[in-house]
């Protein structure tokens, strides 16, 4: 008997890929779209209304289904799931890079493994690092993962500004304690700063010269977004000249020699989406069965 065919197009963690093969013969291949009644992906494409290689799917799961591509969802039937887990895993391992890229635990724990823990006063003070409380964060896009970090901070004691396109209700704002405003302000005033805004068109580079001039010296810069969002050439700029105090990113672009992904600086963290296959962020149709 032959077994139902799934399109999987995002990385998903070994145990919850194995468990998935129970049920369905999987596929990345594209081509074979066609044959699928069942597809997990980050994002339904837009594309997928118009293309008759799709008009077997039954089943979808995925992070996100915007636009016209939720209406054809919607008209079709489909049975969509929505994960809502990841959005969380995101928001936890932004805070996780806040909080290493803060404390400088990558070099200081390099330097204890190097032997370099001989004078135990100077090493202190070198990688000593920054305290969250009483400090001012500024999320760049408070959508699913923005509104989870948001959460995770509220028992730090520390001030939160964002800044979207789209303005959250006043009452909600004050529901979950923060602060709208202008993204040049949030620079000026956030020590730490999240960027969490998808990657189009508008937001390619966004993150330019002009805006870490206008960042507040020492700030902690934490991308859990799309590499493309930021200017790299002024980001290694603001990190040699001091503008950024740490940088924590789990996500970079060339892999070329002179990129973020092997420019090496003790006061940059530099990781690469490992939050995709995390077993509870994988996402199963299992769960929907």
């Amino acid at each position: 008997m032959l077994m139902p065919v799934c399109y999987l197009n995002i990385a998903m963690h070994s145990l919850a890929r194995k468990e998935l093969e129970q049920y369905y013969e999987i596929t990345q291949d594209e081509a074979r779209l066609s044959e699928a009644s069942a597809a997990i992906v980050y994002g339904v494409p837009e594309k997928w209304a118009y293309s008759e290689d799709t008009n077997g799917l039954t089943t979808i799961a995925c992070h996100s289904c915007e636009g016209k591509a939720r209406q054809w969802v919607n008209e079709k039937g489909i049975k969509l799931t929505l994960a809502q887990s990841l959005w969380r895993t995101v928001a936890e391992h932004t805070l996780a890079l806040m909080m290493a890229a803060a404390r400088n635990l990558l070099p200081a724990d390099r330097a204890i493994r190097e032997g370099r823990w001989n004078n135990h006063h100077d090493l202190k003070v070198q990688y000593a690092g920054r305290d969250l409380w009483n400090k001012t964060v500024g999320i760049w896009g408070m959508g699913k993962i923005g509104t989870e970090l948001v959460g995770l901070l509220s028992g730090f004691g520390m001030q939160i500004l964002y800044h979207d396109l789209v303005r959250l209700p006043k009452e909600q704002e004050s529901k979950m304690g923060i602060e709208y405003c202008a993204l040049e302000d949030m620079l000026k005033r956030s020590d730490y700063f999240c960027v969490l805004i998808p990657l189009n068109a508008d937001t390619k580079g966004a993150l330019g010269k002009e805006q870490f001039a206008a960042m507040n010296k020492g700030c902690v810069l934490v991308n859990t977004a799309r590499a493309g969002i930021i200017d790299e050439q002024a980001f290694r700029e603001s990190l040699d000249n001091d503008t950024i105090g740490a940088a924590g990113l789990d996500v970079s672009g060339k892999k070329k020699t002179g990129s973020l992904l092997i420019w090496s600086t003790e006061r940059m963290l530099c990781l690469r989406r490992i939050w995709e296959v995390q077993p509870t962020s994988a996402i199963s149709l299992l769960f929907m069965r």
